[in-house]
């Protein structure tokens, strides 16, 4: 700061601080997110000036957000009507008048568990083991600690997503059955920003003063706890808004205390839904003066834990102390199953963290358990009784395991990752070994859901086997393509831990092992067939890509030239062969010459053009013309395809005048 500005002493006000620390927040923000779209130097061709990060895509910013708001708006509509529906009495007129005091304590009850499923979701998602490098940094500024504490807590009311997804859309919701309509989303910020200031609040106190008081380890496992807890209020929170499902938050909806109407919650519906004006400018007043009286007392905790310091002790007090001679005494056992020295690592790590073990193995059971327990699909229950929906779960379940497991394996090391680089073996051979580790690991979802198929089954086929047998083949597969698109995808050297996985490499995943369900739902064994080679032919190919990658991963900027490769190939083959599959099916699965020219020109249309668009974006090199090359003409490729035309249509008549056709024709009906 220079001139009339410098001249001032004396720490910063508290609003000129909160406003700084707000745009700094913001700023912040912005930067990280750009950073993940930046093109990288060596693929803009320029020279390198500094480590702007390897590119990324942006997609989710610009997609993602309105839809889920647009869905949790969606949720919140239908759990206004299931409250409506069992707490008024039937034939009640409740939209643009005053809500009756039952749906009103509803309504609160309802803000209340997503306000503490907002709350448990943006602690749960950090890391409360790491040191708050943020808070160290602040306390040097020239501002007074409480009223740092005091901006703090305002710029994190203000930069909360998780908190601004769960409250403003029912916020907006009230206000809109209240009778505001076109003003509702303005009356909802208003409504929602009192409850983002009492989660930051309990954010701040939470992963602030609990790194003062607590060790590593036990940080560690608290997150774990934190989020399993929040995946499960989440879950109980948008059951309310499923009329199947809403039974019973609905039946602890009925039995709120009315004096849960004087609190935030309820003073938030109150005033929103209050049709005298003075009257909802009194609720107001309450409400401002209860979230007042709360900070107050907040900030005073805050400054009471804080008053010895920020840092309590480093991130790495995890270490499990043992004594020499207990060292010595304990004797070696043999292993049941001899597994590399990287896999026992990979093991002691797992089980001393709680919170990557409840990430890599609890969280995936919970959100794709929760997701078929609140879907309308009724996959629930038909899979015990259809192999393959049982088998296309159990593979589900697995996969999406390994996206938070095998497919994080760069980004567990964080900045150790250097140290892979020093073994006595390649770091290929230590990836391997780690993605045969989670094969093994994510085959336990199967093997449980399996056995208890079996059990219900009244007798076992050859159906079922062949699902299961399908499904367990493709997770080994999948834990090493996991693996090596997670090399790609990842960005082990991101201070952020919500950057350090690029969205764009995780749908890629997701996607090739959504394509591993026609597989298993398929009825044609020859096709299973034709598809797990496929899988694996593309494993190999993704893992010569990913090894390619390796050299560059401890630099922020290089990256190998995007060229095609044999994985680009066989992308497509599958992606033809399940598009084609597709059509058939639409058409009526029946066999014939139309019905095959129409799905081959569909998936070979729709192959190509979204390979294209995929070179395009990753201006990836030495892409195949269709033409050809400039200066040669197109004649050899129509003269061999012509040929190709003449001698497939020999082939047709061929088994037509020898029966075989007809054969065929009559079996695929």
């Amino acid at each position: 700061m220079s001139g009339a500005a410098g001249a001032k002493t004396g720490p910063a006000p508290l609003l000129r601080s909160t406003w700084l620390l707000i745009r700094l927040r913001l700023q912040r923000l912005r930067h990280q997110m750009t950073a993940m779209r930046r093109p990288s130097a060596a693929a803009a061709g320029k020279k390198r000036s500094g480590n702007p990060g390897k590119k990324g895509s942006n997609v989710v910013l610009y997609l993602a957000w309105p839809l889920m708001m647009f869905g949790f708006g969606s949720l919140m509509i239908g759990a206004l009507v299931n409250l409506h529906a069992a707490l008024d009495p039937p034939d009640t007129f409740w939209r643009t008048v005053e809500f009756s005091p039952a749906l009103v304590l509803g309504a609160a009850f309802l803000i209340a568990v997503l306000w503490f499923a907002s709350l448990l979701m943006t602690v749960g998602g950090g890391e409360l083991a790491k040191s708050d490098w943020d808070l160290e940094w602040l306390v040097t500024l020239p501002i007074r600690s409480e009223t740092l504490l005091w901006a703090r807590i305002l710029e994190r009311s203000i930069v909360n997503p998780s908190g601004i997804l769960a409250l403003l859309p029912v916020c907006t919701v009230i206000a809109w059955y209240s009778g505001f309509r076109l003003t509702a989303p303005l009356v909802g910020i208003l409504a929602t920003w009192p409850l983002l200031l009492l989660a930051a609040l309990g954010r701040t106190l939470l992963d602030t003063g609990l790194r003062l008081s607590m060790r590593a380890s036990q940080l560690r496992n608290l997150n774990a706890a934190i989020s399993v807890l929040s995946i499960i209020t989440l879950y109980l929170a948008i059951s309310m808004g499923l009329p199947e499902k809403s039974g019973f938050m609905t039946g602890l909806a009925a039995a709120t205390p009315s004096w849960f109407a004087w609190t935030p919650p309820g003073l938030v519906v109150r005033a929103l839904n209050e049709r005298d004006a003075g009257g909802a400018l009194w609720l107001t007043l309450e409400l401002l003066a209860q979230v007042a009286a709360i900070l107050w007392c907040g900030v005073l905790l805050l400054r009471r834990q804080l008053r010895h310091g920020v840092v309590a002790g480093g991130s790495r007090e995890t270490a499990r102390t043992v004594t020499p001679s207990a060292a010595i005494a304990a004797p070696a056992r043999p292993a049941l199953i001899r597994m590399t020295a990287v896999q026992r690592r990979e093991l002691t790590l797992l089980g001393r963290d709680r919170n990557f073990l409840v990430q890599s193995l609890v969280l995936p059971l919970l959100i794709v358990g929760g997701q078929l327990l609140l879907g309308r699909s009724g996959v629930a229950t038909s899979m015990w009784h259809d192999p393959n929906v049982l088998a296309s779960v159990a593979f589900g379940l697995a996969a999406y395991s390994l996206s938070m497991s095998a497919f994080q394996t760069i980004n567990t090391e964080g900045h150790a990752l250097w140290l892979l680089y020093t073994f006595p073996v390649s770091i290929e051979h230590v990836l391997k070994d780690k993605a045969k580790l989670w094969g093994v690991l994510t085959l336990a979802y199967p093997t449980v859901l399996f056995a208890i198929g079996m059990f219900v089954a009244p007798t076992l086929e050859w159906k079922f086997l062949g699902a299961m047998l399908t499904a367990c083949l493709g997770i080994p597969i999948y834990a090493f393509i996991a693996v090596a698109i997670g090399v790609y995808g990842s960005n082990p050297l991101e201070q952020h831990q919500s950057h350090k996985v690029k969205p764009g490499y995780l749908y890629m995943y997701m996607t090739l092992a959504g394509l591993y369900i026609y597989a298993i739902l398929t009825p044609h064994p020859y096709q299973r067939l034709v598809f797990i080679v496929l899988t694996l032919l593309l494993s190999f190919a993704l893992w010569q890509k990913a090894r390619d990658q390796l050299p560059y991963l401890l630099d922020p900027d290089a990256s190998p030239p995007a060229r095609v490769s044999t994985s680009d190939g066989l992308i497509a083959a599958m992606l033809f062969f399940v598009i084609q599959g597709i059509a058939m099916a639409a058409a009526g699965g029946r066999v014939t010459g139309a019905t095959v020219l129409i799905a081959f020109t569909i998936a070979g249309g729709l192959t190509y053009a979204l390979m294209r668009s995929v070179f395009a974006k990753a201006k990836t090199l030495d892409v195949p013309r269709v033409v050809g090359e400039l200066g040669m003409r197109p004649l050899p490729g129509i003269v061999a395809g012509i040929g190709a035309a003449i001698f497939g249509v020999a082939y047709l008549l061929a088994l037509k005048w020898s029966g075989t056709l007809e054969t065929v024709l009559r079996e695929s009906e």
